[in-house]
């Protein structure tokens, strides 16, 4: 068993013996991705995790069985969690449940532990996270954060105002400080950068909007 940053997985293998030799052969896979709140678990309490919730997906495998069942792990604290009487009300919990069952925690090394590859399944694997700004919303974090560097700002909100306006044809040129007021953030002063109403036109006689 093993478990990753956002899912867990094991592997439930039996020993048979063919031909007259015993190999270790799989009997069944687990792999499940983890809730938001299980992907702020530590480490350790991950492992811990995925070993509860393996040995509860192989529950009529596991309860009763005539030997006790060897639990392969990468994670050598795991150990240490099974012997430590000091634990928190969530571990307490999962070592009731894990007192139902008779089996030893080993270590092996990541490399020779297969169920790794369960654990770490690339569909499970959570999307990066991706922020996408308004101009307004540049705005108000730029202020919120003090930020002095207000020119991406004001090329935003130009930017911002030339799009919205669309006249049928071309009258003149907007420049930008008609658009956005020029701001002295050395100062120490601070304020709403406002853009001017660009809704106000004055229709003239050929039918072309001017803006004012």
């Amino acid at each position: 068993m093993d478990a990753s940053a956002f899912a867990i997985g094991g592997i439930l293998i039996q020993q048979f013996e063919i031909d007259g030799h015993l190999h270790w052969l799989p009997v069944a896979y687990y792999s499940k991705k983890l809730l938001d709140t299980e992907t702020q678990y530590g480490t350790g309490e991950q492992e811990l995790f995925a070993l509860v919730e393996a040995m509860h997906h192989w529950r009529h495998y596991c309860r009763g069985a005539r030997h006790p069942i060897v639990v392969l792990t990468d994670h050598a604290n795991l150990v240490w969690f099974m012997t430590t009487p000091n634990l928190t009300r969530r571990q307490l919990k999962w070592a009731e449940k894990l007192a139902e069952y008779d089996f030893n925690v080993t270590y092996r090394e990541g490399k020779k532990n297969p169920a790794d590859g369960l654990s770490r399944r690339p569909d499970y694997k959570l999307p990066k996270a991706s922020t996408t700004l308004t101009a307004a919303e540049m705005v108000r974090q730029s202020f919120r954060l003090g930020s002095n560097d207000y020119k991406p700002v004001q090329e935003k909100l130009y930017t911002f105002a030339v799009m919205t306006l669309r006249p049928r044809r071309p009258v003149r040129q907007v420049r930008q400080e008609d658009v956005v007021p020029n701001i002295n953030m050395d100062s120490g002063t601070t304020g709403t950068p406002a853009v001017r109403d660009l809704s106000a036109r004055k229709a003239s006689r050929n039918g072309d909007a001017v803006v004012q």
